[in-house]
Protein backbone atom coordinates (compact mmCIF):
# COMPACT_ATOMS: atom_id res chain seq x y z
CA UNK A 1 0.00 0.00 0.00
CA UNK A 2 2.73 2.48 1.25
CA UNK A 3 4.51 1.61 -2.45
CA UNK A 4 1.02 2.18 -4.24
CA UNK A 5 1.31 5.64 -2.64
CA UNK A 6 4.76 6.59 -3.01
CA UNK A 7 4.01 5.77 -7.08
CA UNK A 8 0.78 7.52 -6.81
CA UNK A 9 2.76 10.58 -5.55
CA UNK A 10 5.26 10.48 -8.13
CA UNK A 11 2.44 10.31 -11.27
CA UNK A 12 0.78 13.58 -9.78
CA UNK A 13 4.20 15.53 -8.43
CA UNK A 14 5.05 14.88 -12.37
CA UNK A 15 2.07 16.16 -13.88
CA UNK A 16 2.45 19.49 -11.86
CA UNK A 17 5.75 20.00 -13.15
CA UNK A 18 4.65 19.44 -16.38
CA UNK A 19 1.53 21.51 -15.92
CA UNK A 20 2.53 25.10 -17.57
CA UNK A 21 2.57 22.68 -20.89
CA UNK A 22 -1.31 21.95 -20.39
CA UNK A 23 -1.89 25.67 -19.40
CA UNK A 24 0.18 26.67 -22.74
CA UNK A 25 -2.22 24.27 -24.84
CA UNK A 26 -5.15 25.33 -23.18
CA UNK A 27 -4.49 29.05 -24.56
CA UNK A 28 -3.44 27.60 -27.74
CA UNK A 29 -6.94 26.11 -28.61
CA UNK A 30 -8.90 28.93 -26.71
CA UNK A 31 -7.29 31.08 -29.56
CA UNK A 32 -8.09 28.79 -31.79
CA UNK A 33 -11.51 29.16 -30.83
CA UNK A 34 -11.52 24.83 -31.26
CA UNK A 35 -14.18 24.54 -28.56
CA UNK A 36 -16.84 26.81 -30.69
CA UNK A 37 -16.22 25.29 -33.52
CA UNK A 38 -16.93 21.55 -32.44
CA UNK A 39 -20.46 20.92 -32.47
CA UNK A 40 -22.24 20.79 -28.92
CA UNK A 41 -23.42 17.41 -29.53
CA UNK A 42 -21.89 15.45 -32.13
CA UNK A 43 -18.15 14.99 -33.98
CA UNK A 44 -16.07 16.70 -36.50
CA UNK A 45 -12.97 15.23 -37.95
CA UNK A 46 -9.45 16.74 -37.14
CA UNK A 47 -8.83 17.56 -41.03
CA UNK A 48 -12.17 19.92 -40.80
CA UNK A 49 -11.57 21.29 -37.49
CA UNK A 50 -8.01 22.39 -38.57
CA UNK A 51 -9.09 23.61 -42.07
CA UNK A 52 -11.64 26.17 -39.78
CA UNK A 53 -8.88 27.18 -37.77
CA UNK A 54 -6.39 27.77 -40.63
CA UNK A 55 -3.62 25.68 -38.79
CA UNK A 56 -2.37 22.55 -40.35
CA UNK A 57 -3.89 18.72 -39.10
CA UNK A 58 -0.77 16.98 -37.59
CA UNK A 59 0.53 19.31 -35.46
CA UNK A 60 -3.48 20.42 -33.81
CA UNK A 61 -3.93 16.42 -33.02
CA UNK A 62 -0.59 16.20 -31.10
CA UNK A 63 -1.90 19.16 -28.72
CA UNK A 64 -5.23 17.61 -29.05
CA UNK A 65 -4.15 14.23 -27.51
CA UNK A 66 -2.99 15.65 -24.73
CA UNK A 67 -5.61 17.55 -23.78
CA UNK A 68 -8.18 14.45 -24.38
CA UNK A 69 -5.53 12.79 -22.01
CA UNK A 70 -6.88 15.14 -19.17
CA UNK A 71 -10.48 14.52 -20.24
CA UNK A 72 -10.49 17.42 -22.38
CA UNK A 73 -12.24 16.70 -25.95
CA UNK A 74 -11.98 12.90 -26.82
CA UNK A 75 -9.86 12.41 -29.75
CA UNK A 76 -10.36 8.79 -31.85
CA UNK A 77 -7.83 6.64 -33.46
CA UNK A 78 -9.89 7.57 -36.82
CA UNK A 79 -9.36 11.00 -35.91
CA UNK A 80 -12.53 12.29 -34.91
CA UNK A 81 -12.91 14.99 -31.87
CA UNK A 82 -15.72 15.49 -29.83
CA UNK A 83 -17.09 17.11 -26.51
CA UNK A 84 -16.46 15.63 -22.84
CA UNK A 85 -17.57 17.65 -20.23
CA UNK A 86 -14.73 19.66 -19.55
CA UNK A 87 -14.17 20.68 -22.81
CA UNK A 88 -17.42 22.36 -23.34
CA UNK A 89 -16.61 24.37 -20.37
CA UNK A 90 -13.86 25.85 -22.78
CA UNK A 91 -16.92 27.27 -25.08
CA UNK A 92 -17.36 30.79 -24.75
CA UNK A 93 -21.70 30.33 -25.10
CA UNK A 94 -20.98 28.30 -21.81
CA UNK A 95 -22.30 29.97 -18.47
CA UNK A 96 -18.80 31.19 -16.52
CA UNK A 97 -17.08 30.07 -19.64
CA UNK A 98 -13.15 29.15 -18.73
CA UNK A 99 -12.38 30.46 -22.95
CA UNK A 100 -11.29 33.70 -21.21
CA UNK A 101 -9.39 32.36 -18.42
CA UNK A 102 -7.52 30.07 -20.97
CA UNK A 103 -6.45 33.13 -22.86
CA UNK A 104 -5.23 35.30 -20.16
CA UNK A 105 -3.55 33.17 -17.54
CA UNK A 106 -0.88 32.09 -19.76
CA UNK A 107 -1.25 35.65 -21.92
CA UNK A 108 2.49 37.41 -22.96
CA UNK A 109 2.30 39.16 -19.49
CA UNK A 110 1.37 36.77 -17.23
CA UNK A 111 3.52 33.94 -19.16
CA UNK A 112 6.68 36.14 -18.96
CA UNK A 113 6.46 37.64 -15.67
CA UNK A 114 6.25 34.13 -14.08
CA UNK A 115 9.70 33.21 -15.69
CA UNK A 116 10.73 35.87 -13.46
CA UNK A 117 9.49 34.97 -10.23
CA UNK A 118 12.03 34.12 -8.47
CA UNK A 119 13.06 38.17 -8.85
CA UNK A 120 10.35 38.40 -5.86
CA UNK A 121 12.21 36.52 -3.68
CA UNK A 122 14.58 39.23 -3.50
CA UNK A 123 12.24 42.40 -3.46
CA UNK A 124 11.69 43.04 -6.77
CA UNK A 125 8.97 42.95 -9.02
CA UNK A 126 8.72 39.90 -11.11
CA UNK A 127 6.68 41.41 -14.01
CA UNK A 128 9.25 44.82 -14.11
CA UNK A 129 12.00 42.81 -14.36
CA UNK A 130 10.35 40.71 -17.46
CA UNK A 131 9.03 43.37 -19.01
CA UNK A 132 10.48 46.73 -17.94
CA UNK A 133 7.73 48.44 -16.82
CA UNK A 134 4.33 48.35 -14.64
CA UNK A 135 1.63 46.09 -14.75
CA UNK A 136 -1.06 48.67 -15.86
CA UNK A 137 0.84 50.70 -17.97
CA UNK A 138 1.83 47.62 -19.87
CA UNK A 139 -1.89 46.98 -20.32
CA UNK A 140 -2.28 50.49 -21.22
CA UNK A 141 -0.04 49.23 -23.80
CA UNK A 142 -1.78 46.00 -24.87
CA UNK A 143 -5.02 46.61 -25.80
CA UNK A 144 -5.46 43.09 -26.65
CA UNK A 145 -4.75 41.73 -23.91
CA UNK A 146 -6.01 44.14 -21.27
CA UNK A 147 -9.20 43.18 -23.29
CA UNK A 148 -8.34 39.37 -22.51
CA UNK A 149 -7.97 40.48 -19.29
CA UNK A 150 -11.41 42.14 -18.76
CA UNK A 151 -13.42 39.41 -20.37
CA UNK A 152 -11.99 37.30 -17.85
CA UNK A 153 -12.56 38.94 -15.33
CA UNK A 154 -16.27 39.67 -15.96
CA UNK A 155 -16.74 36.01 -17.39
CA UNK A 156 -14.53 34.52 -14.03
CA UNK A 157 -15.65 30.54 -13.95
CA UNK A 158 -16.65 30.80 -9.96
CA UNK A 159 -19.77 33.24 -11.03
CA UNK A 160 -18.62 35.77 -8.32
CA UNK A 161 -20.33 38.41 -9.80
CA UNK A 162 -23.63 36.94 -9.63
CA UNK A 163 -23.47 35.48 -6.18
CA UNK A 164 -22.57 39.03 -4.51
CA UNK A 165 -25.26 40.62 -6.13
CA UNK A 166 -27.56 37.40 -4.42
CA UNK A 167 -25.83 37.52 -0.98
CA UNK A 168 -26.05 41.19 -0.35
CA UNK A 169 -29.20 43.41 -0.08
CA UNK A 170 -28.86 46.56 -2.47
CA UNK A 171 -32.68 47.23 -2.15
CA UNK A 172 -32.07 50.65 0.04
CA UNK A 173 -29.78 52.17 -2.39
CA UNK A 174 -30.44 54.70 -5.48
CA UNK A 175 -26.52 54.98 -6.70
CA UNK A 176 -24.00 52.45 -6.74
CA UNK A 177 -20.75 53.58 -7.62
CA UNK A 178 -18.27 49.96 -8.75
CA UNK A 179 -14.97 51.37 -8.29
CA UNK A 180 -11.93 50.21 -10.56
CA UNK A 181 -15.09 48.02 -11.51
CA UNK A 182 -13.54 46.61 -15.60
CA UNK A 183 -15.98 46.93 -17.32
CA UNK A 184 -19.16 46.84 -14.95
CA UNK A 185 -19.67 43.25 -14.79
CA UNK A 186 -20.71 43.05 -11.20
CA UNK A 187 -22.78 46.16 -11.67
CA UNK A 188 -25.14 44.78 -14.44
CA UNK A 189 -25.54 41.64 -12.12
CA UNK A 190 -26.50 43.92 -9.36
CA UNK A 191 -28.88 46.03 -11.42
CA UNK A 192 -30.53 43.50 -12.76
CA UNK A 193 -31.45 42.38 -9.31
CA UNK A 194 -32.42 45.90 -8.50
CA UNK A 195 -34.10 47.88 -10.67
CA UNK A 196 -34.45 51.03 -8.67
CA UNK A 197 -30.96 51.86 -8.69
CA UNK A 198 -28.03 53.47 -11.45
CA UNK A 199 -24.01 53.06 -11.24
CA UNK A 200 -21.47 54.82 -12.25
CA UNK A 201 -18.64 52.94 -12.94
CA UNK A 202 -15.26 54.00 -12.62
CA UNK A 203 -12.18 52.79 -14.00
CA UNK A 204 -8.82 53.79 -16.09
CA UNK A 205 -9.63 55.89 -19.24
CA UNK A 206 -8.51 52.80 -21.80
CA UNK A 207 -10.69 50.76 -19.91
CA UNK A 208 -14.61 52.51 -19.83
CA UNK A 209 -13.59 54.05 -23.33
CA UNK A 210 -13.86 49.97 -24.58
CA UNK A 211 -17.45 49.73 -23.07
CA UNK A 212 -20.08 49.88 -25.43
CA UNK A 213 -23.80 51.07 -24.67
CA UNK A 214 -25.41 47.69 -24.30
CA UNK A 215 -22.27 47.20 -21.38
CA UNK A 216 -23.29 50.99 -19.86
CA UNK A 217 -27.04 49.64 -19.65
CA UNK A 218 -28.21 52.02 -22.25
CA UNK A 219 -27.43 54.64 -19.83
CA UNK A 220 -27.76 53.25 -16.77
CA UNK A 221 -24.16 53.21 -15.67
CA UNK A 222 -22.41 56.53 -15.80
CA UNK A 223 -18.61 55.52 -17.17
CA UNK A 224 -15.64 57.63 -15.40
CA UNK A 225 -12.31 57.72 -17.34
CA UNK A 226 -9.89 58.16 -13.85
CA UNK A 227 -7.38 57.04 -11.33
CA UNK A 228 -9.34 55.80 -7.51
CA UNK A 229 -6.26 57.42 -6.22
CA UNK A 230 -7.30 60.88 -7.12
CA UNK A 231 -11.40 60.48 -6.66
CA UNK A 232 -14.12 58.66 -6.85
CA UNK A 233 -18.01 59.68 -7.21
CA UNK A 234 -19.37 61.42 -4.03
CA UNK A 235 -22.64 60.84 -2.53
CA UNK A 236 -23.46 57.09 -3.59
CA UNK A 237 -25.25 54.84 -1.17
CA UNK A 238 -22.90 51.84 -1.88
CA UNK A 239 -19.11 51.79 -2.99
CA UNK A 240 -17.81 49.10 -4.56
CA UNK A 241 -14.15 47.37 -4.56
CA UNK A 242 -14.73 44.15 -6.03
CA UNK A 243 -11.39 42.14 -6.45
CA UNK A 244 -9.09 45.74 -6.73
CA UNK A 245 -7.35 45.77 -3.03
CA UNK A 246 -5.34 42.66 -3.92
CA UNK A 247 -3.66 44.54 -6.45
CA UNK A 248 -1.79 46.52 -4.29
CA UNK A 249 0.37 46.89 -1.30
CA UNK A 250 -0.73 48.13 2.05
CA UNK A 251 -0.20 51.77 1.94
CA UNK A 252 -1.39 51.84 -1.61
CA UNK A 253 -5.00 50.11 -0.07
CA UNK A 254 -5.06 52.81 2.42
CA UNK A 255 -4.70 55.65 -0.42
CA UNK A 256 -7.72 54.34 -2.43
CA UNK A 257 -10.05 52.96 1.06
CA UNK A 258 -9.09 57.24 2.02
CA UNK A 259 -10.67 58.59 -1.05
CA UNK A 260 -13.62 56.31 -1.01
CA UNK A 261 -14.01 57.17 2.67
CA UNK A 262 -13.94 61.14 1.66
CA UNK A 263 -16.88 60.81 -0.94
CA UNK A 264 -18.96 58.48 1.51
CA UNK A 265 -21.84 60.51 2.98
CA UNK A 266 -23.49 59.63 5.96
CA UNK A 267 -24.66 56.21 5.87
CA UNK A 268 -23.00 55.29 2.79
CA UNK A 269 -21.53 51.71 2.69
CA UNK A 270 -17.95 50.25 1.20
CA UNK A 271 -18.39 46.90 0.12
CA UNK A 272 -15.05 44.81 -0.74
CA UNK A 273 -15.14 41.81 -3.00
CA UNK A 274 -12.33 39.54 -2.13
CA UNK A 275 -11.55 35.90 -1.09
CA UNK A 276 -10.32 35.99 2.24
CA UNK A 277 -7.00 34.47 2.77
CA UNK A 278 -6.85 31.53 5.59
CA UNK A 279 -3.37 31.28 6.98
CA UNK A 280 -3.45 27.59 6.87
CA UNK A 281 -2.80 26.14 3.19
CA UNK A 282 -4.68 22.77 4.63
CA UNK A 283 -7.64 24.62 5.07
CA UNK A 284 -7.80 27.41 2.18
CA UNK A 285 -8.42 26.96 -1.49
CA UNK A 286 -5.58 25.89 -3.30
CA UNK A 287 -6.20 28.72 -6.17
CA UNK A 288 -6.41 31.20 -3.24
CA UNK A 289 -2.72 30.86 -2.88
CA UNK A 290 -2.51 30.49 -6.56
CA UNK A 291 -3.89 33.85 -7.07
CA UNK A 292 -1.91 35.29 -4.31
CA UNK A 293 1.10 34.66 -5.53
CA UNK A 294 -0.04 35.85 -8.85
CA UNK A 295 -0.28 39.21 -7.37
CA UNK A 296 3.33 38.61 -6.02
CA UNK A 297 4.48 37.67 -10.02
CA UNK A 298 2.60 41.26 -11.23
CA UNK A 299 2.80 43.92 -8.71
CA UNK A 300 5.50 42.79 -6.21
CA UNK A 301 4.24 43.48 -2.25
CA UNK A 302 0.69 43.01 -3.62
CA UNK A 303 -1.20 40.39 -2.33
CA UNK A 304 -4.59 38.58 -0.95
CA UNK A 305 -5.45 39.15 2.92
CA UNK A 306 -7.02 37.94 5.90
CA UNK A 307 -9.76 38.91 7.56
CA UNK A 308 -7.78 40.43 10.42
CA UNK A 309 -5.80 42.21 7.35
CA UNK A 310 -8.69 43.95 5.85
CA UNK A 311 -9.82 45.08 9.52
CA UNK A 312 -6.16 46.76 9.99
CA UNK A 313 -6.80 48.59 6.53
CA UNK A 314 -9.97 50.08 7.50
CA UNK A 315 -8.06 51.30 10.57
CA UNK A 316 -5.84 53.25 9.34
CA UNK A 317 -8.74 54.59 6.78
CA UNK A 318 -11.10 56.11 9.19
CA UNK A 319 -13.31 53.21 8.21
CA UNK A 320 -15.09 50.54 10.13
CA UNK A 321 -15.19 46.98 9.44
CA UNK A 322 -19.26 45.81 10.06
CA UNK A 323 -19.72 42.06 8.71
CA UNK A 324 -17.97 39.78 6.64
CA UNK A 325 -20.67 38.09 4.61
CA UNK A 326 -20.25 35.02 2.69
CA UNK A 327 -21.16 34.19 -1.24
CA UNK A 328 -22.14 31.28 -2.70
CA UNK A 329 -18.31 31.67 -5.05
CA UNK A 330 -14.93 31.88 -2.84
CA UNK A 331 -15.48 35.93 -3.09
CA UNK A 332 -16.38 37.16 0.40
CA UNK A 333 -18.33 40.47 1.04
CA UNK A 334 -16.82 42.70 3.52
CA UNK A 335 -18.79 45.71 4.41
CA UNK A 336 -17.30 49.32 6.44
CA UNK A 337 -18.88 52.35 6.91
CA UNK A 338 -17.27 55.59 7.59
CA UNK A 339 -15.97 55.89 11.38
Amino acid sequence: MVEVQADRDRHELDLLLRGFQVSRILRLVADLGVADKIPAEGSLSIRDLASSCAVLPQPLTRVLRVLAAFKIFEVTASGSISHTPRSRLLRSDTPNSFHHSARFWTGPGSWASWGKLDAAMTGSIPHEAAWGKGRFDYLRQSPDEARAFDAMMANFPDNRHAAIAAAYDFSQATLIADVGGGNGAALRQILARFPNARGVLLDRSDVVNALSSDLLLNGRIDAIGASFFDRVPEGADVYLLIRVLHDWDDDDCVRILKTCQAAMKDGSRLLLGEEILQPDPLKGEVTSYLIDTQMMAMFGKARMRSEDEFRELFDRSGLSMRQVIRTSAPVSIVEAVRT
